[in-house]
């Protein structure tokens, strides 16, 4: 145990318990003892205490327990009263929290047997500012509260938030109270549902605020019961009679409503007031109309005040802590178990939380010039991905079985594989032996033969097991570590050792682990996802995913429940899970992949003119790199675009093997990388490395004087405006061998969202076609049903009028160029409509502005082709 003391005194009110690794004097002083001053507590009053971890950087509780049996008659005599904990470990076992983040802001009592006097306040190490400055705050908060409860004046956060509240049981109460709203310009809005997926979850209860301290909340659909033998204190009975006042208040409101995250409680009461079943488009539509007139959603307009590098926090909860404090109920993990009293407070508060994180972020949204983006861009995608969310993708159930099937047969190939191999043999006798070894150590006399353990084999799940395959007897080298520094096993780890050995059976080890681990993870995400499908009256199930605005640092949508952003493209695993998706009777699944649209914007942006002659001279990319890279290999091409070209066919192993280092370049990997990923000796990656810098030196500079500027300006802005900010780089000078390695990784996140940012124009296309789509007569024979990548997808109905419009509409939405750092006058966004029959797994590729005529044949010759074949 070591300590400090900033001046001797007799006793101490504070004592500073940090971490043994971050226990720095001028630190703890600047980060904790000279703020303490500024909040009026003496710098005598403080003493530093070190929190113990063992020599690899862990504690078990029993560990930390022990510890704090030595610590705590320490502090106690001392006479202290406070603990402030900067480790959120120890904070854990001293309040017995399961959780750290709700508790910042508040003072709890130490629960170790005969300490329960002291009190114990979060704060946070010093060290997470490093990596993000912004949760500076949390640490101002956490001494704010420190300072307040020493002097006698703290109160709980989010005591007296509410001012006045009404919570009207009747109808006739409901009646009259969503009738006083219409006198409000302006609300927010927040559901309390019983389950996540919107067919299950209908309205249990909803508020509505007009200022963040004074709303309604009344129940729907929650019927109270009150505590039954099973535990409950309600139940789920749809209230037709709430519902139809609810419904046409909604309708009936001239104002505007603010939600946050407002895709689920806008897709929950449009399924449950307006769709009259699952397949329900035009009711879908009429309510989304309803729903998106006049709505914001604060987890958008809090995504854009605070989008870092770093990374952040988007829920209400924690976006609203500094305001209402942890007053979550269990995380409403099921709603029917609290009671409705205490429900409806906990609704009305998130009502006027929203409000408080409007009034929060939204001038920080506007002061750094987000609003643009926010009104164009991303609210207008949220109508679109709620379209997608309540369609879902359909898939046949007996696909899904057989796919299933046959990756389940692949499992047990690889396995087999595994199994047969010698080397594993050996391992498995290795293995025997040891536990035979560690089990004799136990006894006295009698010892276990070898043959007790016979039973043992091979797990491949293990990651210790495969940690002694791949490196004590295959003696590879350990190119990655866990975060416990441990050699890494992972499946990028694996992919890179396959080029680190030449030996036949140790590569089949590696293919098999490779191939076991990818149709694992298909098998227990995938799959049962796709088994967990809606069943409708069209003869499919549905996939109903979700689709996340604001998840990624670039702006680009991410997807969950499943990620179909991560969905197997090519490959055996990539046919089996699109076989699985078809349209049902009378529509047709269709989707449109804009033409290698991350490498087209780096042209047009960078204005790299090795990256531009791709399009303007016809060159192949891939060749053109190939002959960069490998020129010296390839003796009799020049520098033409025919003869350049001529590699594909001349030398095609030598193009391809320029794929993977051109990917590793671009996001800004190094010869390091080459070396470790693809075995490739230091002077041969080197090389490569120097000729991809020449070719593209233009990027280069470009990229770099971006990221050179953020160094002044703490952000890059990327498409659309789109500002991602740099604490980090904001505090060194760029390129100087000082710059610690957290700014360089910072810069490298900046420079590739730069480029995967234009991922946006996905979502601007969807959003064009279908703002065009609502306002046709085709509203309800199109329908969007997922945006994956830099592609969208659709069920279109099996009409030739209505493919026609479709495939000439849809494309002119993609062929927008109208950024000024996108326009050219060669240099051409654009994008093909394909036919998905008889399922995802096969494309017909529709000719741009064919005619009604040529799309007819063309399907024709393919459906004939395939039904030959």
């Amino acid at each position: 145990m070591r300590y400090i003391t900033f001046e001797e005194a007799e006793s101490y009110r504070i004592a500073v318990l940090v971490k043994d690794s971050s226990f720095k004097k001028h630190e703890i002083v600047a980060n904790y003892i000279d703020p303490m001053v500024q909040y009026g507590l003496p710098v005598d009053m403080s003493i530093a205490f070190t929190l113990k971890y063992d020599s690899n950087g862990k504690a078990s509780v029993k560990f930390m327990r022990e510890y704090l049996d030595t610590l705590l008659p320490t502090v106690d005599s001392l006479g202290v009263s406070h603990l402030y904990v900067t480790d959120a470990a120890y904070f854990k076992t001293l309040t017995k929290s399961t959780k750290t983040d709700p508790h910042f802001g508040y003072v709890l009592p130490c629960i170790s047997k005969g300490y329960e006097h002291l009190n114990v306040v979060l704060g946070l190490n010093y060290n997470a500012l490093i990596y993000n400055p912004e949760l500076q705050s949390k640490l101002n908060m956490s001494l704010a509260t420190l300072s307040s409860s020493l002097g006698g004046t703290y109160t709980a956060i989010g005591t007296g938030i509410i001012h006045s509240a009404q919570y009207p049981r009747s109808v006739t109460d409901i009646k009259a109270a969503l009738a006083d709203l219409h006198q409000y310009d302006r609300l927010t809005g927040d559901i309390e549902a019983f389950s996540l997926r919107f067919i299950d979850a209908g309205i249990g209860t909803c508020a509505f605020a007009w200022d963040r301290h004074n709303g309604i909340a009344f129940a729907c659909d929650y019927e109270e019961v009150g505590l039954t033998d099973e535990g409950t204190y309600g139940v789920y009975s749809p209230n037709a009679y709430v519902r139809a006042l609810l419904l046409d208040f909604l309708i009936t409101y001239k104002g505007e409503i603010t939600w946050h995250n407002a895709t689920y409680d806008i897709k929950v009461i449009v399924f449950t007031l307006w769709m009259q079943d699952l397949l329900d488009t035009q009711g879908m539509l009429t309510g989304l109309d309803v729903m998106t007139r006049a709505f914001q959603d604060t987890k958008i307009i809090a995504y854009l005040a605070t989008n870092t590098t770093a990374g952040n926090e988007l829920g209400l909860k924690v976006l609203a802590h500094a305001f209402a404090g942890n007053w979550a109920q269990g995380d409403i993990k099921d709603i029917r178990r609290i009671p409705l009293k205490d429900l409806l407070q906990y609704n009305l508060i998130d009502a006027l939380s929203t409000w408080y994180v409007r009034d929060t972020y939204e001038p920080k949204m506007i002061q750094d010039q987000q609003q643009e983006i926010y009104n164009d861009l991303m609210l207008p995608s949220l109508k679109v991905i709620m379209q997608m969310e309540l369609t879902g993708m359909p898939m046949q159930e007996a696909a899904i079985a057989k796919a299933k099937e046959q990756l389940e047969q692949e499992q047990q190939r690889c396995l087999q594989l595994l199994t047969n191999n010698p080397v594993i043999k050996v391992l498995e006798l290795l293995l025997q032996t040891s536990a035979m070894v560690a089990a004799n150590a136990k006894l006295k006399v009698k010892q276990h033969p070898l043959d007790k353990f016979k039973a043992m084999q091979f797990n491949p799940a293990s990651g210790p097991q495969v940690q002694r395959l791949l490196y004590e007897q295959m003696c590879l080298p350990v190119l990655d570590l866990t975060d416990t520094k441990q050699p890494a096993v992972g499946a990028e780890t694996l992919e890179k050792l396959i080029n680190h050995t030449t030996d036949p059976d140790y590569k089949e080890i590696l293919q098999a682990l490779i191939g076991l681990g990818k149709v694992s993870k298909i098998l227990s995400s995938f799959i049962p996802a796709f088994e967990a499908g809606i069943p409708k009256h069209d003869d499919r199930t549905y996939l109903h995913g979700n689709f996340n605005l604001g998840g990624t640092v670039s702006g680009r949508l991410s997807s969950s429940k499943p990620n179909l952003q991560n969905i197997p493209a090519g490959s055996l695993y990539g046919k089996l899970i699109k076989e699985c998706f078809s349209a049902p009777d009378g529509w047709l699944f269709c989707g449109a992949d804009f033409n290698s649209l991350e490498d087209m914007v780096s042209a047009l942006t960078t204005k790299d003119p090795n990256k531009l002659k791709v399009y303007t001279d016809g060159f192949d990319g891939h060749c053109l790199r190939a002959f960069s890279y490998f020129g010296d290999q390839c003796p009799d091409i020049i520098d033409t675009v025919e003869s350049i070209n001529s590699i594909k066919d001349k030398y095609p192993q030598l193009r391809q093997d320029s794929k993977a280092p051109t990917f590793l370049l671009t996001y800004g990997g190094t010869y390091h990388g080459m070396m470790s990923n693809l075995g490739w000796p230091e002077d041969k990656a080197k090389g490569i490395e120097t000729g991809y810098h020449a070719l593209y030196k233009e990027s280069d500079d470009h990229v770099q004087a971006r990221i050179k500027q953020a160094c002044k300006d703490g952000h890059v802005t990327v498409a659309f405006g789109l500002r991602v900010r740099t604490p980090l780089l904001k505090q060194v000078v760029y390129g100087t061998s000082s710059m610690p390695y957290e700014a360089s990784a910072e810069g490298r996140t900046a420079g590739n969202a730069l480029g995967q940012s234009y991922g946006l124009l996905n979502n601007r296309a969807a959003n064009e076609f279908m703002s065009k789509v609502w306002a046709s007569k085709y509203r309800y024979d199109i329908k969007p049903v997922a945006l994956i990548h830099d592609a969208i997808y659709l069920l279109i109905r099996d009409d030739i009028e209505v493919v026609d419009w479709a495939n000439r509409e849809l494309i002119k939405s993609m062929q927008w160029q109208e950024l000024p750092e996108l326009r050219h006058d060669k240099v051409k966004l654009g994008a093909a409509l394909d036919v998905f029959w008889p399922s995802w797994a096969k494309a017909t590729t529709l000719p741009n502005q064919a005619d009604r005529d040529t799309i007819l044949k063309v399907c024709r010759d393919t459906k004939t082709a395939i039904e030959t074949h």
